[in-house]
């Protein structure tokens, strides 16, 4: 991004906007900054590469304009209202302010990962119905100009509370625990993410033991969809940067969603 155009509308590096087509207006998505420009372009551009670019339906340059600086999911709006208006927005929930013993997490709800936001309503729901310490902060989106996941899929890495108002308003409790759920193209369920092994492998064990699941379920140390790094969320919401991040293939998403949240809540039931 130009400088001056980051400058006046306060954006730093790492930080997500919004991005709208001006020819195509029902064309928006949120995209991060990665660096700023420095070989003395024109003001107001912002440079994408292709698969950026396309993600808009464009292979060329476009004119746009940029949007959500300090608000990329809106806050206060129904799930419905966002799905009727084709919208992406943030949510959070507690019974307490003082909370700081586990936050349940699904940043790619509504249709981006169909089902993970319902997981983390459930984990949520179930411990909270037990006045456990239990806040949850959850993401909805749905975008059918160029679909919800090339709108508005941030990989947890790069998620800014920046940009996430409610996310920022808890980014600094330093929680005893964190859970994400998440979707995926893999044939099995993974259980990544900083927390140590032993806490990975006993909920891979609960939620292996659910009836008639017909997934593996694999502990994850490295790699692609591991989640170790410290700069996921998962991991920075917690004072020892142990968040636990749950990939799950569609089928088990959208068959198990219920028996999984139970089986995750089952385990931090006892912990909190």
């Amino acid at each position: 991004m130009d400088p001056e155009l980051a400058q006046n509308n306060g954006v730093v590096v790492g930080q997500q906007v919004r991005i709208k087509s001006k020819k195509k207006t029902d064309r928006y998505a949120a995209y991060t900054v990665h660096q700023f420009m420095q070989d003395g372009t024109d003001n107001n551009d912002v440079r994408m590469a292709l698969a950026g670019r396309q993600r808009m339906d464009y292979s060329d340059s476009f004119s746009g304009l940029l949007e959500g600086c300090d608000e990329v999911a809106l806050q206060g709006k129904t799930e419905q209202w966002l799905n009727d208006n084709n919208e992406f927005g943030e949510f959070l929930d507690e019974s307490s302010t003082n909370h700081t013993k586990l936050v349940v997490c699904a940043p790619h709800g509504g249709i981006i990962e169909n089902y993970t936001d319902e997981e983390a309503e459930r984990v949520y729901s179930v411990l909270d119905g037990q006045s456990k310490d239990v806040t949850s902060w959850r993401c909805k989106g749905w975008q059918d100009a160029i679909g919800a996941y090339d709108a508005w899929h941030i990989t947890s890495t790069a998620i800014s509370p920046e940009s996430f108002p409610l996310l920022g308003s808890i980014q600094n409790r330093g929680f005893d625990y964190a859970v994400s759920f998440h979707g995926y193209g893999e044939a099995d369920i993974a259980v990544g993410g900083g927390a140590p092994v032993a806490l990975k492998q006993e909920i891979a064990d609960a939620i292996a033991a659910i009836s008639g699941l017909p997934y593996d379920v694999t502990v994850l140390t490295g790699g692609e969809y591991s989640g170790t790094s410290p700069d996921n969320f998962v991991n920075w919401l917690t004072a020892a940067g142990n968040g636990i991040q749950i990939e799950q293939p569609y089928g088990a998403r959208r068959d198990y969603w219920q028996e999984i949240a139970d089986a995750v809540a089952g385990v931090f039931a006892s912990k909190i």
